[in-house]
């Protein structure tokens, strides 16, 4: 590294899906509300003040990125600084990880490192509803997040620690496809949404997480009917054998896997992996929460 380089790094965490996913009412209208699923793998953005200008490649390989660094620039009257950047994530995309989200987050607090700043949660929201569809990986706690309006509806004192042991089906799913069809499976649908969030709620309110895990359960039933997961049926038949308190899915994803309040013991996570093996796929965890 020359002398007169700097190095600034931001990070954003991401997601493995979602506890639930589901209508929400607002100004009589139908909005998109996710409480995310937070994971511990990271999308890291990375700039080096150097010569090396670098901001075709980002243009080219990641334009949210980059429109981005624009929608920052235009709000706190910055200019777009020249130098080297570079990215590395630990989240797949089409899987419902929120990898471009992460992606998004991460360089606004790039940008924040390089400008001395930060940018308050209001102003991420605004960015962000200027790119895409996305929810609250930003925020440092679990909330009820209107994924298509950029709003917090409100956020949650208590922050579970949630074991999850999940696989991914393959494939991939864009999420911007996929708006028209929920919203009108939703509205089939409402009453059901509605009981599953009032309760998801009130576990987060009271701390019963294994009731919240069993919202997860409901939430992932529900949406089968929508965007369906080929090993729901052979997950919920297996998941008292395997102590499991509820089982999750990326809803607009490929990942399905089984949520634990507590920490199963390793002959526990044995089987398992054997079970998800007989499935012809690879489990894996992480642990969500804050």
């Amino acid at each position: 590294m020359l002398q007169n380089e700097k190095r600034f790094t931001g990070v954003c965490h991401g997601t493995v899906g979602e506890i639930i996913q589901g209508p929400f009412h607002i100004n009589r209208n139908i909005s998109i509300s996710v409480i995310s699923l937070h994971a511990r793998k990271f999308s890291w953005v990375h700039f080096m003040n150097n010569d090396c200008d670098n901001i075709e490649h980002v243009a080219k390989e990641k334009p949210r990125s980059m429109k981005a660094i624009d929608l920052y620039g235009a709000l706190h009257k910055t200019k777009r600084p020249k130098g080297e950047w570079g990215f590395y994530s630990e989240l797949v995309t089409g899987k419902g990880m929120s990898s471009s989200t992460a992606d998004i987050v991460a360089t606004i607090r790039c940008l924040d490192k390089i400008n001395g700043r930060v940018t308050d949660q209001k102003s991420v929201s605004k960015i962000l509803k200027g790119i895409e569809r996305s929810d609250s990986v930003f925020i440092n706690r679990y909330a009820l997040y209107l994924s298509d309006m950029q709003q917090t509806v409100r956020t949650f004192s208590s922050k579970p620690q949630l074991h999850c042991y999940y696989i991914d089906e393959g494939g991939r799913v864009e999420t911007e496809g996929t708006y028209e069809l929920l919203l009108m499976h939703y509205r089939k649908k409402l009453r059901e949404y509605s009981r599953n969030l009032d309760s998801a709620i009130s576990a987060f309110d009271n701390r019963d997480y294994r009731r919240l895990a069993e919202c997860a359960t409901q939430s992932a039933i529900l949406s089968q009917n929508v965007l369906p997961k080929k090993n729901l049926d052979s997950f919920l038949n297996y998941k008292e054998h395997f102590g499991a308190d509820g089982i999750f899915v990326a809803h607009t994803g490929t990942l399905i896997g089984y949520l634990y309040a507590r920490n199963p013991l390793e002959t526990m996570v044995a089987d398992v992996a054997a079970f998800a093996r007989s499935l012809g796929h690879q489990i894996q965890y992480t642990q969500a929460g804050f």
